[in-house]
This record gives structure tokens, sequence and C-alpha cells, in this order.
């Protein structure tokens, strides 16, 4: 029963974004709020081609990335927004994301490793801000120019905070089933799956793969310890970088390349969270396209601060 009590934990973190996301997003239709951020929204929409809907997630996103998703996909929904919108939609909350992954990584990596936890932490925020700019590149050439935004008159601007908020509750029961009846079962499942070794299975057959990475054998352990979670990567890390066995660039390498390696174990995590949000289908596409962009991103930095290490120290 382990692993069911370690899954409604977890959920219990996830399902009330998700949950105030959908609320929330048919409460600021209800109330006619889109229609008041025109002048906030106009620039993304005039960049991306993106619909004004694409750039309220993006907006919401530096809030909480979990009710941003969860809002593209009430909007897919409904109709508002196509497929390839979602998916590009999606993709661009990256930068609004990592930012606000910050808000527990930073604790928790600067005291282990101080000035090179920093910089760490500023390639990932870079690596977010490179997806989210080519994935608006990307959304210039596919999408065609959004309609010109008008106010909405079917919404009435007269409801007061009860009516819309009674509104919204009405209006999000749908989606709200269909999240909790996925995420539920599949997150216990996934919780199963790690409980019988199904991804330190995985991690087993990853392993011998560290081998042919351009890094001192020191920095194996790292990505070793990696398997086992970030805060085990960044104590050995620390613990390395203090004694001086490693150096900075190193050690920023070693933790960008188990990134990459100890990708597929961070699937439980993943799955859950998209399948939840997006579906089994949708949200498994947009999963490795996001994650795969990353990787791409990740490995690309990794490439040029092997050849030219001078650019961090």
């Amino acid at each position: 029963m382990k692993p069911f009590f370690i899954a409604i934990k977890y959920l219990s973190f996830i399902l009330p974004s998700m949950i105030i996301g959908v609320i929330l997003v048919n409460f600021l239709i209800a109330l006619g709020l889109l229609n008041r951020l025109t002048w906030i929204i106009k620039p993304f929409m005039k960049i991306s081609h993106l619909r004004s809907e694409c750039a309220l997630s993006f907006i919401t996103a530096f809030a909480s990335p979990t009710a941003a998703n969860t809002m593209l996909m009430e909007f897919f929904q409904k109709g508002k927004i196509n497929k390839k919108e979602l998916f590009i939609a999606s993709l661009s909350n990256s930068f609004p994301a990592i930012l606000m992954h910050g808000r527990t990584m930073l604790p928790i990596i600067i005291p282990l490793l101080g000035k090179v936890g920093l910089i760490y932490f500023g390639l990932l925020v870079l690596i977010g801000f490179l997806k989210t700019s080519l994935t608006l590149i990307i959304a210039r050439y596919l999408l065609p120019p959004p309609p010109i935004f008008k106010t909405n008159k079917s919404i009435s601007p007269h409801l007061s905070l009860y009516q819309a908020f009674k509104q919204s509750l009405i209006q999000s029961r749908f989606i709200l089933k269909r999240i909790i009846f996925i995420t539920i079962p599949i997150t216990i499942f996934t919780f199963y799956l790690i409980h019988f070794g199904f991804f330190e299975f995985i991690s087993e057959y990853l392993k011998p793969i560290i081998r042919y990475l351009p890094l001192s054998p020191e920095a194996f352990s790292i990505i070793i310890a990696q398997f086992g979670g970030h805060i085990a990567a960044y104590t050995v890390a620390s613990n390395l970088l203090v004694n001086g066995l490693l150096k900075n660039y190193e050690i920023i390498l070693a933790l960008l390349w188990g990134t990459v390696i100890t990708s597929i174990v961070s699937l439980r995590y993943l799955i859950p969270y998209y399948w939840g949000i997006f579906g089994p289908r949708l949200g498994t596409q947009i999963m490795l396209l996001s994650n795969g962009l990353r990787q791409f991103f990740i490995i690309l930095t990794a490439i040029i601060i092997h050849h030219w290490p001078h650019i961090i120290s």
C-alpha cells in the first residue's frame, strides 16, 4: 500500500493546480477579463501569430505552468484553438515554467554549489528561453495571423464575482471529471511501477552510456547520483567541488549530461502530469516533443561548454 499513499501525496500537490487552472480560465472568461488584457497580449499575438487565448496562457504560466497548460486544454476542448496552436502554445510555456521552478531549485542548489549552482540555473533559464523563442518563431511561419481581437458581446460584463464563479464551476465540470478520472489512476499506476523497480531497471541499462561521455571519471558519480534524484546529484557535486576534484565547468557539464541521460527516468513524473492535463494521446505527443526539444538545447549547451569552457569561468 506504500506506493498508493505516495501517489496520493503527489496528487495532493498536482491536482489542486489543475483544478484551479480549469476554474480560473472559466472565471476569467465569465468576467470578460480576457478583453481587458488586450494591451498585454497583442504584442505576443503579433510576434507568434497565436490567438489571444494562447497569449493569456503564456502570461498565466509565470504564476502557474500547470494552470496555464490546463487552460490551453480547456480552450482546445471548447474549439477556441486548434491542435497545432495547442502544441505550440504548450511548448512556448517553457520559459515561464523554468523561472517558476527556480522557487524550489535555487534554495537547494545555491547553498550546495554557490556560484556554480547559480550559473547552472542560469543556463537552464537560457535553455527555456531558447526553446520558447524557437517555438514562437516556428509559430509565426506555421500559423496565419490571428483574427483581430474583438470584445465578446455574448459575455455579460456585469456579472458579479459570485455569479462569475458559479458559472465557472458549471462550465468546468466536464474537464474536471476527465482530469480526475485520468490523472488519479495513471499516477497510482506510475508509482506502483516505481515501487516494483521498473524505472530502476531502465536506469541500469542507461548507466553504461555514461562511459562514452566526454567527462572525467569523477564526474560520472554525479550522473549516477542523478538517477536517484537531483538533490543527490547536487550533494555529490558539492563534495567534489569543495574538495577541488572537479572544476566549475566540469560540474556543470556533469549536471547537464546527467539531465539528458536520466530524462527517461523523469517520465515517472511527466506521464501523470501530461496525461492528466492533455489525455494519453495528446499528452504523450506534447511530452515527447517538449522533452525532446529541451534535451536538444541541453546537449547543444553541453557541447559548447565542452569546447569553450572559459565562457562560464
